[in-house]
């Protein structure tokens, strides 16, 4: 009894370790016409088959008025496959974009303000969200959560790549030892760099 006594944490403690959470962290300053004007947040998490991704940004300038806009989004992939997206876009203060992207069996459902916009019959492997964390260098296409639709991206040079979004706004990505360092991203409210911190 003893020695099952001694034995049980242990075995708690293998229990607690196989089953933790991986997590990586990134952060980015937001750079407008050089003065930075945010911060971006994105965090990977390893749990089992799952793979969440979570990314905030925080934007909060002036270009004529003031602007503050946050992004919020929260993906989930399992066993590499999209398995739900979520976005949220506040725009001073007001709600501008909540898009919820749903797997079933034939494929996804894709929700704005809680109305189905789009059925996508094809497995998606790789969104906007995963361009944080590794580097597209077979990737040539893009999953949109917040849009529901796919975007074009390609390599332009030595780990630098270009994402033409569907309505013809490009974004490049430039990575270092496979770790997204900085991108010059069009985000349709506002045009604005990020430069890892």
């Amino acid at each position: 009894m003893k020695k099952l006594l001694l034995l049980f944490p242990i075995l708690l403690l293998f229990a607690f370790t196989s089953s933790t959470t991986q997590e990586e962290r990134h952060v980015f300053d937001i750079i407008h016409k050089g003065k930075s004007i945010g911060t971006l947040y994105a965090k990977k998490e390893q749990v089992d088959s799952k793979t969440i991704y979570s990314n905030r940004t925080e934007i909060d300038t002036r270009i004529i008025t003031k602007i503050e806009v946050d992004y919020n989004y929260k993906v989930v992939y399992e066993n590499s496959k999209l398995s739900h997206a979520y976005v949220l876009i506040l725009f001073n203060g007001k709600e501008k974009t909540n898009t919820y992207t749903d797997k079933n069996s034939e494929g996804y459902i894709f929700y704005e303000d809680d109305e189905e916009e789009n059925r996508i019959h094809e497995s998606i492997t790789y969104g906007t969200v995963n361009l944080m964390f590794e580097e597209p260098e077979t990737i040539q296409k893009v999953y949109a959560e917040e849009h529901g639709t796919f975007h074009s991206i390609k390599k332009v040079d030595s780990n630098t790549y270009e994402k033409t979004s569907h309505k013809g706004k490009t974004s490049i990505y430039k990575y270092k030892d496979g770790e997204l360092v900085e991108a010059e991203i069009d985000a349709g409210l506002i045009s604005f760099k990020i430069v890892v911190k």
